[in-house]
Formats: C-alpha cells, structure tokens, sequence
C-alpha cells in the first residue's frame, strides 16, 4: 500500500496524468485541488496492488463522463461523489471494498482518488486503458469479457438513472445520451468486477507512472535540466515493451475546437519555423489520435501522444492549445496488453474512423 501524504505527490500525479491522457480525459486541475484540501484536513488516499485485493472483493470504475470543455469548468461535489457511492452500494447490494480507474489519463484518474480518500476506501494502482479515451467500451476489462453495466449515473442535481445494456458499446451510446440531456457533465460506476477479475483484466501500476512522470519532469526543471529529456529517458523502457520518441519541435500557427455531439473535434498545425507551411499535424477526438510529419504517420492510436510545453515540460490537454505556443510533441508506446490484436479490434484506428492499420510508434519513428 501506498499512501499519499504531501501536496507534491498530488501535483506529480496531476501532471503525469495529463500525459497519459494524450490531450484528453479532461484536466485534472479540479480533482487536484480537492486532494489537496482532503490532506489538508488529515486524511490521506491509500494505493493499493491489484494483489492485494481479495478475490471475492467488490470493485467499481468511478468515472466523470462529458465533453473535456464542459468538465475544464466543472467542480469536484463532495456531496455529489458520496451520494454516488451510497446509491451504487445499494443498487449493487454490498459494500464497494475498492475503487479503480477506468482510465488513468486526466480528471479521471483523479475522482476514484477523491471519492476514496472522503469515503475511507482504497484506491487500486491500476486501470483499463493506461491513457485515455473517449468511449467506455475502450477498456481492458471490457475487451477480456467484463460488462461496464450494470451502472449507476449521478448528476450534481440529483438525478440517478440506471442503466443495464447488452454490450458495452450500446452502453456508451445510452451514457452518451444521458450525458447530453443531464448538462453533458456526469458522475457514474461502472464496470462492477471482483478482486479476481481486477488481477486478470487491469493495465497495472498506472496510479504510481502518474507520478513517476511527474516526478521526473519536477526533477529536471529543479536540476535545470531538459525535462522533456528526462522524462523520454524514464518513458523509453524497452525491456519493459514501452518505448518513446520526440516526434517534433516548434511552434502552433493553428488550432481548431469544436464541441460538437458531446465530443471535443479539431486538429493542431505546427511549424519548425516562422514562415514555414505546418509540418506537423495532429487529430483530436477529445484525445490526441494521430500524427502526421510532412502527411506521414508518425503515431496512432492507441499509442499516446503528448504535446509538452517546450521549455517546462508541462503536458498539455487539447482545450490548453492556443496559436503561438511554443511545443514539444512526444509519443509514447502503450501498455504491451493495449497492443493485443483483440484491443485493437475495439480501440485500434480505425474504430476512430482513421483509414489506417496501426503501426507501433518505435517502428514508425525508425522508418522516417
């Protein structure tokens, strides 16, 4: 068990979650400040293994659905968050023994850690999809045969709806609607699984990257060192089948948004130089899908791209892009069990509506 202590291991996990979410899952700005005031009233998140659970545990994913542009300027309800837990205890009939992410990139990795630490509940090191994504059936869990229903939804209003579907992806067509109508900004439990399928289906240890990354690009910035550096030199693992490459250097000379069906759309252009055409172009669906150096893939998903801010490091969502900034684009390999044929038949590119196959990242960065 890990417990976090101290505001410097909150923003850690912050940051490296932003890069994790490559561009999407919302900023965690929100959920780290209720963190912070959780420790500043004595009480503390405990991180636990996936090992230590029970194999007859009960764990749920607690997870805020809506578009990253509405949930930017959303707050954490305490209220909100325990009244979830309370109707998902009692939808379910037994008590909630831990908590998961579904996903570790952005907000979302923050809010099983808030939920927890009010309610006294442990917090798994792990989740579904090591990064982020815009539909809940991307998952892990989902793929090795886990249901994300049945599930409870919660509003800031009150409102509870129910929902128990027949596959994953009508579920995340049902939450979708529901979203939409409740303010495109929901609280929900999902993905009910025991101990034993928590073990067996979960990308492990992601709780604790979030905040090794963050270390590492803290460390660099207080040793003046190159922090995008540092943290390609802890990202880039081959033994450990993660790889990572800087993609690109410049600056944005253009940038489009558009909040369109719950979803975050644009694209980013970037240029080496001033007056120079755009070189470099990245597509968003809420996340980072893929991007292109002079019309050639560089990375896809489900491999992360991050967009770094070229002197500090700090990784930015997409909502954070803005003409003239001046930005460092990596891309980072995913988990090994991301890259299973059967996930790529649920999250690969072209269930993104991307005309391609995927290629890993390494093989792509070779090849240019």
């Amino acid at each position: 068990m890990y417990t976090i202590t101290n505001d410097i291991d909150v923003r850690d996990m912050a940051r490296g979650a932003v890069l994790l979410g490559s561009g999407g899952g919302g900023d965690p700005y929100v959920g780290e400040l209720y963190l912070r005031n959780q420790l500043a009233e004595g009480r503390s998140p405990n991180i636990i293994k996936a090992s230590e659970l029970a194999d007859d545990a009960f764990v749920v994913s607690i997870a805020g659905v809506g578009a990253p542009t509405v949930i930017i300027e959303h707050l954490v309800s305490t209220h909100t968050l325990l009244r979830l837990l309370e109707a998902s205890e009692t939808f379910y009939g037994r008590k909630i023994d831990a908590l998961i992410s579904a996903e570790i990139g952005g907000v979302n990795s923050m809010f099983p850690l808030a939920l927890g630490t009010r309610a006294g509940i442990p917090v798994v090191d792990g989740d579904g999809m090591g990064r982020a994504f815009p539909h809940l059936e991307m998952t892990t869990f989902g793929v090795y045969g886990c249901a994300a229903t049945p599930s409870v939804l919660m509003d800031d209003s009150g409102n509870v709806v129910h929902v128990h579907t027949t596959t994953n992806r009508i579920a995340e067509d049902v939450v979708r609607s529901v979203c939409a109508s409740l303010g495109s900004m929901i609280f929900g439990s999902f993905y009910p699984m025991s101990g034993r399928q928590v073990k067996q289906l979960t990308v492990h240890d992601t709780v604790t990257h979030t905040l090794e990354i963050g270390r590492r690009i803290r460390a660099a910035r207080e040793s003046q060192l190159d922090p995008v550096k540092g943290v390609l030199q802890f990202l880039d693992a081959p033994a450990q089948g993660r790889y990572a490459r800087e993609l690109f250097n410049g600056r944005i000379v253009d940038v489009v948004h558009e909040t369109r069906d719950g979803w975050h759309w644009g694209y980013v252009l970037i240029s080496s130089g001033a007056g120079r055409e755009p070189e470099f172009r990245i597509e968003i669906q809420n996340e980072y899908l893929v991007a292109r150096h002079n019309g050639k893939t560089v990375t896809i998903v489900p491999d992360l791209i991050a967009i770094l801010d070229a002197e500090s490091a700090e990784p930015l969502t997409a909502e954070m892009l803005a003409y003239g900034q001046r930005v460092r684009v990596i891309g980072y390999s995913a988990a090994p069990i991301m890259r299973r044929p059967e996930c790529l038949k649920v999250f690969g590119p072209r269930l993104f509506g991307i005309d391609e196959d995927f290629r890993p990242v390494e093989q792509l960065r070779a090849a240019e």
